[in-house]
């Protein structure tokens, strides 16, 4: 008996919470359908839940509320409008998570994959080796500009296994994971670290981390997007940062441009060689129609 009150219990919160989820949807499934789901998907999927299903128990609610989740009519319908990610920093509630964790993890729905990277390849000596680093997203593009008169190591930094050391630090957004070589130091202005994204970000905001080396000559270097034809400066900064930490940066509205470009360039500066050691840069704000995540 105690069993089945229990059971008694679970379905009428079942069904409380969707029919306020019915309540507060606007507009109705009647009136609109799955055409607009906002930012809240989870919400406007219970709609589409039918009552009966919760009576029929805990069980049977959640295998139909799973059946429309991952239906290709919600899929379709999802990459047909507008989908913001915020920031906690941005909002005051939420998380980090970002457009780049969502390509990596399909919206949360899947671990961010990992491998072992290294520096080098020069056997016994130190190689920077990294057992579990942040694995970039397929299908985003990553491109590492480093001016420099000249490099004096015996490897290449845009050649392998460095290139992939270098794109797993700029995604991996655990600072406690020393990820930091070579490559980026001494660089001149003019350098960048640019993202490709496969969608129009009508951007928001960002951040990042730096490493630790020489963190005092990361400083003077501006955030660009690309509008089509030029790079347009969102934001300038002048002087130097916190090492080994996020740091969130809001673009103002009247500088909130879409685009699927967008970079961390070195600007004019006193200092005639930096390093740029940059962590775990994320963006955020509207993805903007029609949009694939994965």
């Amino acid at each position: 008996a105690r069993i089945d009150g229990t059971r008694a219990q679970r379905s009428k919160f079942v069904v409380y919470a969707m029919a306020q989820a019915r309540t507060d949807a606007q507009p109705s499934r009647a009136g609109r359908g799955l055409m607009v789901l906002g930012n809240d998907c989870v919400h406007k999927v219970m709609t589409f839940l039918a009552v009966a299903d919760a009576r029929r128990g805990v069980g049977a609610t959640a295998k139909a509320f799973r059946t429309t989740a991952m239906s290709m009519t919600l899929a379709r319908t999802r990459s047909s409008e507008p989908y913001t990610l915020r920031s906690q920093f941005d909002t005051g509630r939420g998380d980090r998570h970002g457009v780049v964790h969502a390509m990596a993890t399909a919206m949360g729905t899947r671990r961010w994959p990992t491998r072992a990277v290294r520096i080098n390849n020069d056997g016994d000596e130190w190689n920077g080796a990294v057992a579990a680093a942040a694995v970039p997203p397929a299908r985003l593009g990553i491109t590492f500009h480093r001016g420099r008169t000249h490099w004096g190591g015996n490897w290449s930094p845009d050649g392998e296994p460095y290139a992939s050391y270098a794109a797993s630090a700029i995604v991996d957004q655990v600072m406690a994971r020393d990820i930091c070589g070579g490559g980026e130091c001494t660089v001149r202005t003019g350098s960048f670290v640019q993202y490709d994204l496969p969608f129009q970000l009508k951007i928001r905001a960002f951040q990042f981390g730096i490493s630790a080396c020489r963190s005092e000559r990361f400083r003077d270097w501006t955030f660009e997007a690309f509008d089509g034809e030029n790079w347009r400066q969102l934001w300038n900064f002048t002087g130097t940062m916190s090492a080994e930490r996020h740091t969130f940066w809001r673009v103002g509205a009247a500088k909130r441009v879409a685009s699927n470009r967008f970079r961390i360039r070195l600007a004019e500066s006193g200092e005639p060689y930096r390093c740029m050691h940059i962590r775990g840069l994320e963006l955020f704000g509207t993805i903007l129609p029609p949009w694939r995540i994965d």
